[in-house]
């Protein structure tokens, strides 16, 4: 399933949950003081299908889906139980229910979370993943991957993209040339604590449009001996590495960094021109190399070297060295 049908299921499901609130509340003559909950059921039906929808296509174990299914269910039970309650279905005290059994339920759901870290873990699955070039004169790969560790190198010529996927991998072929590769989450909740980690090789003979968006992750970027004009990086908790690409006559490489530690390396002879801004932490440029200028750092033969690189990092709370 495409993410366009994904998010078009899940924008339907919404809007059958919104409908059936306001089909209700007319139904039974209700003001919307009395009605009000039904809005919480709507959400916890909405996000339970969601998550539903989002495993379409993943090898899903059991318990992934109940674990998934928790919170939505929760918030159902909450929703309605207060519905019952204002619109006087039934003679309870729903708010007084809540101040009693929350407390269990916030112990019960620690019980579950204490079994998942102590339920013993089963082998990593390894998956292996070579997408051909097809013909295809550029590239563009797209890495989605959630945590663990990634590490991105030279592959082989003729591959767009070969390597080996330890803790599992979703692929989406996109076109010649195109592919997507997300990280199976299915796999990783909530008993199974696999060890995720990425070796990936692309092509060095072929311009690929590289996009990376890490979370909870450590990444070696390992560009020098490949052909990237453009690379975008987002990435949240992480410590990344870049090296970036050594024969490129122009790259533009865009960072985007939640709470991580950033290295970037400019390999000797290409130029380049720097920008970062980040909200809480430190910013250190090698500046007897790109010395500092009005708006960042710059090489001083910048607009005439035959390589450069433009390299534009964002962050919030961090660090991040260009060297």
């Amino acid at each position: 399933m495409s993410g366009s049908q994904r998010g078009a299921i899940v924008g339907g499901i919404w809007l059958i949950a919104l409908g059936g609130v306001f089909l209700v509340q007319q139904a039974l003559d209700l003001a919307w003081s009395e009605a009000w909950p039904l809005f919480i059921v709507m959400a916890g039906v909405g996000i339970g299908a969601s998550s539903l929808v989002t495993l379409s296509g993943r090898r899903a174990h059991g318990w992934t889906i109940a674990w998934l299914l928790i919170w939505p269910a929760i918030i159902i039970a909450v929703g309605l139980l207060l519905f019952v309650d204002l619109a006087g279905l039934a003679d309870i005290d729903a708010f007084e229910l809540l101040a009693t059994w929350w407390p269990l339920i916030l112990i019960g759901l620690g019980i579950l979370v204490l079994a998942g870290a102590l339920w013993p873990r089963r082998e990593s699955i390894v998956e292996t993943v070579t997408v051909p070039t097809a013909g295809a004169a550029v590239g563009e790969v797209t890495l989605k991957f959630s945590a663990g560790e990634l590490e991105i190198m030279a592959g082989s010529v003729g591959n767009l993209l070969d390597g080996t996927f330890e803790g599992g991998v979703i692929r989406r072929d996109l076109g010649p040339g195109r592919v997507e590769l997300e990280t199976d989450i299915a796999q990783m909740w909530p008993w199974y604590g696999q060890r995720v980690h990425w070796r990936v090789g692309l092509a060095p003979d072929l311009p690929i449009t590289l996009r990376v968006e890490g979370g909870a992750s450590r990444s070696s970027l390992d560009l020098g001996g490949l052909n990237v004009p453009s690379l975008v990086v987002k990435t949240g908790a992480s410590d990344t590495r870049i090296a970036l690409p050594a024969t490129v006559e122009r790259c533009d490489a865009r960072i985007d960094a939640g709470a991580a530690q950033v290295r970037v390396t400019v390999p000797a002879g290409v130029a380049a021109s720097i920008r970062a801004q980040m909200g809480i932490g430190s910013t250190s440029v090698d500046e007897s190399r790109f010395p500092r200028t009005p708006g960042g750092w710059a090489s001083p033969d910048y607009d005439t070297a035959q390589r450069r690189a433009e390299i534009r990092i964002q962050g919030g709370v961090g660090s991040v060295r260009v060297a």
